[in-house]
């Protein structure tokens, strides 16, 4: 005689007391928000350049491209190598002037004093005091062009208009340079950010709306932000936005992001991923049956736990299931 076997799967029961403890979750529907990932691109929200005011050669260079920078922090020095020498010749200047301006005074006195006694006209006292008020106003014109070179030199020193970051430096040090040329570019994009998005999603973001960014280039880490601005021109077929991250953003100008947009609410099972136990490649859920409990195959819509640790469950469970940690 022959026999013949049939294989069954089988389900493993184990009892179970009735009352409920903190290892033990009951599953129930909840609404969750679906959203698509729409790419978009990092801009600077502002944008600087630092330029030179005079001509000479850089002697100190403080920065690099990507530096992050404080307002009012030194970024170069410039040295324009003909401001000294006219400095020392103009000090030479004034010591000159300023002897002859004591002479001067010294006639003075003393023609003030020949005139009280009458052996001199008004004449020769007038005479001595034009001298002393030309000689001062010319010792004047000259610290005057002294003060003009003075501050022309503190010019060479190039500060950051605002706190930003580096995002190219156009000179080395040692390079001559020109007024008005750039020595650097600065962008900020720490707190705001501009967003370039494609047009077709222009009717799906609005003023006030919060979002959610996702950086791929660094492990999918994502940041809310609140769009303040949307412009009302498209720029090479995209939709510029303003937005405001929550706790800030250190990303690279130019950078791809996904804005993830909201597209519609469902009805979904989620349970904490420490409840799912994967053997030989298939996710098993302990299910409280009656007096039992069975190892039930379930599927998973993605094997990797959300932020806040859930997995969502498209088949092998329903609403009012009471499962148990494994």
């Amino acid at each position: 005689m022959t026999w013949k076997f049939l294989l069954l799967p089988i389900l493993l029961f184990q009892p179970v007391a009735h009352a409920q403890s903190h290892t033990t979750l009951t599953v129930a529907d909840e609404i969750i928000t679906d959203f698509r990932p729409v790419v978009a691109r990092l801009e600077a929200s502002d944008t600087a350049t630092a330029r030179s005011r005079l001509s000479g050669i850089i002697t100190q260079l403080n920065i690099d491209e990507g530096s992050l920078v404080k307002k009012g922090q030194v970024l170069a020095i410039i040295r324009d190598e003909s401001i000294k020498p006219q400095i020392d010749a103009l000090d030479a200047k004034i010591s000159g002037i300023e002897q002859q301006l004591a002479l001067y005074k010294t006639e003075l006195a003393n023609a003030q004093k020949l005139l009280a006694k009458g052996f001199v006209s008004p004449i020769k006292r007038d005479q001595a005091q034009t001298a002393v008020d030309v000689t001062s106003k010319e010792l004047a014109g000259v610290k005057a062009q002294r003060a003009t070179l003075i501050s022309l030199r503190t010019k060479g020193v190039i500060k950051s208009p605002a706190d930003a970051r580096v995002s190219d430096v156009l000179v080395v040090q040692g390079s001559i340079v020109s007024p008005g040329e750039v020595i650097a570019k600065l962008a900020t994009i720490e707190g705001v950010v501009r967003l370039s998005l494609p047009e077709r999603h222009a009717g799906q973001i609005e003023q006030g709306q919060t979002i959610q960014l996702r950086l791929p280039a660094r492990g999918g880490e994502q940041k809310q932000a609140i769009i303040t601005k949307i412009y009302p021109e498209l720029r090479g077929g995209a939709v510029i936005a303003d937005a405001v991250v929550d706790g800030g953003l250190s990303a690279l100008v130019g950078e791809r992001i996904d804005v993830l947009v909201r597209v519609g609410e469902r009805s979904a099972l989620r349970i904490p991923k420490t409840y799912v136990n994967t053997r030989f490649g298939i996710d098993f859920v302990k299910i409280h049956v009656g007096e039992h409990i069975i190892d039930a195959p379930v599927t998973l819509a993605n094997p990797i736990a959300d932020t806040e640790g859930y997995v969502e469950i498209l088949a092998g469970l329903h609403a009012g299931d009471v499962i148990e940690k494994p």
